[in-house]
């Protein structure tokens, strides 16, 4: 049940809006390791933000999932932040990444928790 949920001031084109979301979830899917029909992916675009004092692009992610571990977390931010400023043209240097991993018994789904 991984969950990227992704605010950036970078501005996405409409007709580029759900393509983008649909490659978000089968690279999210790909690098945790689960099965994409697990996955939810947000992507909030055109957010007020300002990071190190600069309105340049700049993004904050939050990524979830049970499981997850300490010893990925390296890994993760790299390929999530290679991703990025490939798709949008952040740079790493202007991505915060908050990892969360989730214990199934505090994360609900159909009516029931993991």
């Amino acid at each position: 049940m991984p969950f990227f949920r992704l605010e950036t001031n970078v501005s996405i084109k409409e007709s580029d809006r759900q393509p983008l979301v649909e490659k978000t979830s089968k690279f999210i899917s790909r690098i945790v390791g689960k099965p994409e029909t697990y996955v939810m992916v947000l992507i909030h675009d055109e957010v007020p933000m300002s990071f190190a004092g600069s309105s340049e692009p700049a993004a904050l992610v939050s990524l979830g999932s049970i499981g997850l571990q300490k010893e990925q977390c390296a890994s993760l931010s790299e390929q999530v932040c290679n991703f990025l400023d490939s798709e949008l043209g952040i740079p790493g240097h202007r991505i915060y990444i908050e990892f969360r991993g989730l214990e199934r018994s505090m994360f609900g789904w159909d009516g029931r928790t993991f």
